[in-house]
């Protein structure tokens, strides 16, 4: 199969080395010369190609920031399209109100990532093991977007593009303002007497999401903003009633606390290992 790929960062790199290990053809789009020079030194793609170019081919993969996915969507209604168009975006509503009326998408959303961004990161093995979610719809451009997401050792999961929005926004979005908030509030006081020195793995696997880039963040917020204050305020009234229990001295508070989280915990990542398996975390 001819796949191109626009967006030649960590995932489209990623999904490049993946599906060329699989036997297709793969050429990368990406407006930054550079970005596209590193895929191709990396070996993701077979070569460079413009948009219009890309669009020749037998499926067109859309793996840039949200905002660039949903402008390049509307920019292919009513034009010239191959017989799949599909998105890895992090958010699907979006995506799918830029797209309609274009026959062939399938909106999805692979559950995979690393700190490292960048097609200097990139991995074929990336996907194996993790959930890929896809809006279901039937048809042939579906059962494609299928079979490709199994080629790279994802499992495909079909879900409500609604349903799995709420989703990120309570398991991806939350988890990345907290250690935003985090990482704030320990740098403020990184130069007092011993805070660098006592820095240790908790506090990094703590701050890892921290370092993620906002121009990646901003669309995704923007969309989700109502939604994500809620939940942060949520979490905001846990912190605040163990600020509450450790003032008062209420030990019993803070055990119950420590016993139900770690016991979350389990049966949060316990699920998602039944539901793919060979996960121990995600």
């Amino acid at each position: 199969m001819r796949i191109a790929i626009v967006g030649t960062g960590l995932i489209g790199a990623s999904l490049g080395l993946a599906w060329r290990a699989a036997g297709h053809t793969v050429v990368g789009v990406d407006a930054d010369p550079a970005a596209l020079a590193a895929a191709l030194a990396r070996g993701a793609f077979e070569r460079g190609v413009d948009f219009e170019q890309a669009r020749d081919g037998q499926a067109l993969v859309l793996a840039a920031p949200l905002d660039a996915v949903c402008m390049l969507l509307e920019s292919l209604r009513g034009g010239r399209v191959p017989p799949l168009v599909m998105d890895v975006a992090s958010l699907q509503e979006p995506t799918l109100r830029a797209a309609l009326g274009l026959a062939g998408f399938v909106t999805t959303h692979p559950m995979a990532g690393r700190e490292g961004g960048g097609a200097q990161s990139a991995d074929a093995g990336l996907f194996r093991g993790h959930p890929w979610i896809y809006q279901p719809g039937g048809g042939e451009p579906e059962a494609t977007a299928v079979r490709l997401i199994g080629e790279t050792g994802a499992v495909a999961v079909p879900m409500d593009a609604a349903v799995h929005d709420r989703a990120v926004a309570l398991t991806s979005h939350v988890p990345q303002l907290l250690a935003l908030a985090l990482a704030r509030s320990v740098g403020r006081r990184i130069e007092e007497a011993g805070v660098r020195e006592a820095a240790g793995p908790g506090l990094q696997g703590a701050l890892r999401l921290a370092s993620a880039r906002w121009t990646m963040w901003r669309p995704l917020l923007e969309e989700q903003r109502v939604r994500d204050a809620d939940l942060l305020e949520d979490v905001a009234g846990e912190l605040n009633e163990l600020a509450r229990a450790l003032r008062e001295r209420d030990a019993g508070a803070l055990q119950s606390a420590f016993e139900e989280g770690s016991v979350l915990r389990r049966t949060i990542f316990r699920e998602v290992k039944d539901m793919v398996p060979g996960q121990d975390s995600m």
